[in-house]
């Protein structure tokens, strides 16, 4: 008898011993299902911020492409101002002289009585 109830105890120990880590492996089943889910999630998130960070890199690249433009067409926009601003200069200078000289001339000249 004393055998009998030995196998008997070792077989409920033996039980209570495989539902705990039944419900161990259940639990266990669970949180990685959860954890999966999780993951999936984050790699749809990391799929969707890349993309956006790729656009974004797209735009910024044109943006740098259009102060780069604007930056050299504007230094040639300076250098024809530049020189349009010394031919102003120069024709200026002209005007002046042929003003003073007509001046001069004006002055030189007997007074004309039939004027």
């Amino acid at each position: 008898m004393s055998q009998s109830i030995k196998r008997k105890n070792f077989s409920m120990m033996s039980s209570l011993a495989n539902v705990i880590l039944f419900i161990a492996l259940v639990t266990t089943s669970a949180m990685v299902a959860v954890m999966y889910r999780k993951l999936k999630r984050l790699d749809q998130y990391h799929a969707e911020y890349k993309r956006i960070f790729d656009k974004t890199g797209e735009v910024l690249m044109g943006a740098q492409n259009a102060v780069t433009n604007f930056g050299s067409e504007g230094r040639v926009t300076l250098v024809l101002l530049g020189s349009r601003i010394e031919e102003a200069r120069t024709a200026a200078q002209r005007l002046e002289e042929l003003t003073r000289s007509a001046h001069e001339l004006m002055q030189s000249r007997p007074p004309n009585p039939n004027q």
